[in-house]
Protein backbone atom coordinates (compact mmCIF):
# COMPACT_ATOMS: atom_id res chain seq x y z
CA UNK A 1 0.00 0.00 0.00
CA UNK A 2 2.92 2.50 0.92
CA UNK A 3 4.21 1.52 -2.57
CA UNK A 4 1.37 2.51 -4.24
CA UNK A 5 1.04 5.62 -2.54
CA UNK A 6 4.77 6.20 -3.01
CA UNK A 7 4.24 5.34 -6.89
CA UNK A 8 1.16 7.97 -7.24
CA UNK A 9 2.64 10.58 -5.41
CA UNK A 10 5.39 10.40 -7.61
CA UNK A 11 3.39 9.72 -10.85
CA UNK A 12 1.33 13.36 -9.78
CA UNK A 13 4.16 15.16 -9.18
CA UNK A 14 5.98 14.66 -12.59
CA UNK A 15 2.30 15.17 -14.24
CA UNK A 16 2.18 18.94 -12.28
CA UNK A 17 5.39 19.41 -13.41
CA UNK A 18 4.51 18.62 -16.80
CA UNK A 19 1.62 20.45 -16.88
CA UNK A 20 3.13 23.35 -15.63
CA UNK A 21 4.60 24.05 -18.48
CA UNK A 22 1.80 23.72 -21.02
CA UNK A 23 0.34 26.42 -22.65
CA UNK A 24 -2.95 25.86 -23.16
CA UNK A 25 -6.16 27.43 -21.78
CA UNK A 26 -7.72 26.46 -18.01
CA UNK A 27 -10.20 24.40 -19.19
CA UNK A 28 -8.09 22.42 -21.37
CA UNK A 29 -5.88 22.17 -18.68
CA UNK A 30 -8.03 20.73 -16.05
CA UNK A 31 -9.60 17.98 -18.54
CA UNK A 32 -6.21 17.22 -19.56
CA UNK A 33 -4.68 17.06 -15.96
CA UNK A 34 -7.81 14.67 -15.29
CA UNK A 35 -6.71 12.55 -17.95
CA UNK A 36 -2.91 12.43 -16.57
CA UNK A 37 -4.06 11.51 -13.51
CA UNK A 38 -6.99 9.02 -14.66
CA UNK A 39 -3.40 7.39 -17.18
CA UNK A 40 -1.57 7.09 -14.23
CA UNK A 41 -3.40 5.49 -11.50
CA UNK A 42 -4.48 3.21 -14.41
CA UNK A 43 -1.39 2.27 -15.60
CA UNK A 44 0.18 2.26 -11.68
CA UNK A 45 -1.94 -0.40 -10.88
CA UNK A 46 -1.64 -2.29 -14.17
CA UNK A 47 2.02 -2.37 -14.26
CA UNK A 48 2.39 -3.05 -10.75
CA UNK A 49 5.19 -0.71 -10.68
CA UNK A 50 7.94 -1.02 -7.64
CA UNK A 51 8.90 2.73 -6.19
CA UNK A 52 12.46 2.77 -8.21
CA UNK A 53 10.81 1.61 -11.90
CA UNK A 54 8.40 4.11 -11.06
CA UNK A 55 11.02 6.84 -10.55
CA UNK A 56 12.76 6.13 -13.55
CA UNK A 57 9.83 5.33 -15.96
CA UNK A 58 7.24 7.66 -15.50
CA UNK A 59 10.13 10.86 -16.87
CA UNK A 60 10.79 8.85 -19.96
CA UNK A 61 7.07 7.47 -20.42
CA UNK A 62 6.37 11.72 -20.30
CA UNK A 63 8.84 12.16 -22.93
CA UNK A 64 7.24 9.48 -25.18
CA UNK A 65 3.98 11.34 -24.63
CA UNK A 66 4.97 14.50 -25.84
CA UNK A 67 7.82 13.39 -28.82
CA UNK A 68 3.87 11.45 -29.78
CA UNK A 69 1.51 14.36 -29.07
CA UNK A 70 3.94 16.57 -31.30
CA UNK A 71 3.05 13.43 -34.00
CA UNK A 72 0.13 13.33 -33.24
CA UNK A 73 -0.46 17.13 -34.29
CA UNK A 74 2.00 16.71 -37.75
CA UNK A 75 -0.55 13.81 -38.81
CA UNK A 76 -3.51 16.47 -38.01
CA UNK A 77 -1.83 18.66 -40.16
CA UNK A 78 -0.85 16.79 -42.66
CA UNK A 79 -4.40 15.06 -42.51
CA UNK A 80 -6.11 18.13 -43.30
CA UNK A 81 -3.53 18.78 -45.95
CA UNK A 82 -4.37 15.29 -47.95
CA UNK A 83 -8.40 16.43 -47.42
CA UNK A 84 -8.23 19.78 -48.52
CA UNK A 85 -5.89 18.59 -51.66
CA UNK A 86 -5.74 20.83 -54.86
CA UNK A 87 -6.23 18.32 -57.55
CA UNK A 88 -4.67 20.45 -59.88
CA UNK A 89 -1.51 20.08 -58.13
CA UNK A 90 1.38 18.48 -60.16
CA UNK A 91 2.43 15.03 -59.88
CA UNK A 92 5.55 16.69 -58.24
CA UNK A 93 3.55 17.86 -55.27
CA UNK A 94 1.42 14.77 -55.09
CA UNK A 95 3.93 12.47 -54.93
CA UNK A 96 6.05 14.65 -52.49
CA UNK A 97 2.89 14.46 -49.80
CA UNK A 98 3.29 11.17 -50.19
CA UNK A 99 5.93 11.24 -49.16
CA UNK A 100 5.46 13.07 -45.99
CA UNK A 101 2.95 11.04 -44.82
CA UNK A 102 4.86 7.58 -45.44
CA UNK A 103 7.77 9.77 -43.84
CA UNK A 104 5.94 10.74 -40.67
CA UNK A 105 4.89 6.97 -39.77
CA UNK A 106 8.64 5.84 -40.22
CA UNK A 107 9.65 8.42 -37.89
CA UNK A 108 7.44 7.81 -35.49
CA UNK A 109 7.83 4.08 -35.33
CA UNK A 110 11.50 4.82 -35.26
CA UNK A 111 11.02 7.06 -32.03
CA UNK A 112 8.52 4.49 -30.44
CA UNK A 113 11.39 1.46 -31.52
CA UNK A 114 14.03 4.09 -29.44
CA UNK A 115 11.59 4.19 -26.35
CA UNK A 116 10.95 0.26 -26.21
CA UNK A 117 14.55 0.08 -25.50
CA UNK A 118 14.62 2.51 -23.60
CA UNK A 119 11.91 0.31 -21.33
CA UNK A 120 13.60 -2.25 -21.73
CA UNK A 121 16.37 -0.79 -20.02
CA UNK A 122 14.19 0.23 -16.92
CA UNK A 123 11.38 -1.99 -16.74
CA UNK A 124 11.74 -6.46 -17.01
CA UNK A 125 10.45 -7.61 -20.42
CA UNK A 126 7.28 -8.62 -19.17
CA UNK A 127 6.49 -5.31 -17.83
CA UNK A 128 6.94 -3.99 -21.14
CA UNK A 129 4.75 -5.76 -22.36
CA UNK A 130 2.05 -5.30 -19.88
CA UNK A 131 2.60 -1.64 -20.69
CA UNK A 132 1.56 -2.03 -24.37
CA UNK A 133 -1.37 -4.19 -23.31
CA UNK A 134 -2.13 -1.01 -20.65
CA UNK A 135 -2.51 1.36 -23.22
CA UNK A 136 -4.31 -0.49 -25.32
CA UNK A 137 -6.92 -0.64 -22.48
CA UNK A 138 -6.28 2.26 -21.13
CA UNK A 139 -7.72 3.64 -24.83
CA UNK A 140 -10.91 1.59 -24.92
CA UNK A 141 -11.64 2.45 -21.32
CA UNK A 142 -11.67 6.10 -22.29
CA UNK A 143 -13.35 5.23 -25.39
CA UNK A 144 -16.07 3.84 -23.45
CA UNK A 145 -16.06 6.27 -20.93
CA UNK A 146 -16.90 9.21 -23.32
CA UNK A 147 -19.32 6.82 -25.10
CA UNK A 148 -21.34 6.66 -22.19
CA UNK A 149 -21.00 9.80 -21.35
CA UNK A 150 -22.20 10.82 -24.28
CA UNK A 151 -24.93 8.76 -24.37
CA UNK A 152 -26.15 9.98 -20.69
CA UNK A 153 -26.24 13.33 -22.17
CA UNK A 154 -28.29 12.30 -25.25
CA UNK A 155 -30.57 10.63 -22.83
CA UNK A 156 -31.70 13.61 -20.69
Amino acid sequence: MRQLFAILTLGLLIITQTQATAQKNDNDDDRWERYRNEKVAFFTTNLDLTTEEAQKFWPVYNELEKELFDFQQKRHELEDKVRNVDENLSNKELIKLTHEHVALGKTEAEVRERYNEKFLEILPPLKVIKLYKAEYEFRIYMFRKYRDRNRKKNDE
